[in-house]
């Protein structure tokens, strides 16, 4: 019977490890790490990272994947996005004062205007 339980246990952990591992953060990283530390990353994978409530203030993010991530509350005052992608993440109270947004793919899908700066236009 204490085989069994260790059979049945063994495979539980298998199985969670193989769906873990599936599932995956989306974000790689190191690129998360070279943001941290240098406060800019272009054409970086940032999919899915959580960025609640930072100060992005001057972040260069040009061209990075920014997909399903959570900027909720995060100021990107004077920061590069242009050619960011932006889709499915959460922007709600996010301050973009002065962010340049050129050809940004934003939350929605639509591809903000050349030259768009703190809204997508």
């Amino acid at each position: 019977m204490a085989k069994r339980s260790m059979y049945l246990f063994l495979a539980i952990m298998v199985l969670q490890a193989v769906f873990l591992a599936g599932i995956g953060f989306g974000f790689n990283a190191a690129d998360l790490q070279k943001f941290n530390s240098t406060n800019k990353c272009e054409k970086c994978d940032l999919s899915n990272a959580d960025f609640a409530n930072l100060d992005m203030y001057g972040a260069n993010l040009a061209g990075a994947n920014l997909s399903g991530a959570n900027l909720s509350g995060a100021s990107f005052n004077d920061a590069n996005l242009n050619d960011a992608n932006l889709k499915g993440a959460n922007i709600k109270g996010t301050n973009f004062a002065g962010a340049k947004l050129s050809n940004t793919i934003w939350v929605d899908g639509r591809k903000c205007k050349s030259g768009s700066m703190s809204e997508c236009k």
